[in-house]
């Protein structure tokens, strides 16, 4: 879990986080994404074409919540490794407090191991990626409107 706070009204960030094909703008490892839905909303499907070493894998994501323009909850439907996370975000005066909670499954027994081993190490490193595409979201948001 990681929160920054973004100096854009919550309807604004919500609209940017929504938008599947600006992720590759600040979600690490992204190299683009495509709603295969209709539109988005809870339901929808769509599917990110993610870098994992040197290999990119495409992951197809089903919209688990989406609640304008305070919450957008999404989990892995097919692809390599399993996750389900949420963004709440929560609208100060001129700025919204995003906070990004992520939930990811060992995808082989490697990682089931590493995880019992490294357990708290594995932790504080995913706590710094989601900081840093938080960084990343506030710094595409402010360059958006610059």
């Amino acid at each position: 879990m990681a929160s920054i706070t973004i100096d854009r009204p919550a309807d604004e960030v919500f609209g940017f986080v929504t938008n599947v094909s600006e992720m590759p703008r600040w979600v690490s490892g992204v190299k683009s994404a495509k709603l295969l839905s209709k539109e988005m909303g809870k339901g929808a499907r769509y599917v990110v074409d993610y870098i994992r070493g040197r290999r990119a894998e495409a992951i197809e994501i089903e919209v688990t919540d989406y609640e304008e323009p305070r919450l957008f909850g999404s989990r892995s439907s097919r692809g390599p490794f399993q996750f389900e996370g949420r963004m709440e975000l929560e609208n100060g005066s001129h700025q919204t407090t995003v906070t990004n909670i992520i939930e990811a499954g060992p995808d082989s027994v490697a990682t089931r191991l590493a995880s019992f081993l490294f357990g708290p190490f594995l932790r504080r490193s995913f706590t710094a990626r989601l900081r840093a595409e938080l960084e990343q979201l506030q710094s595409a948001m402010h360059q958006r409107s610059g």
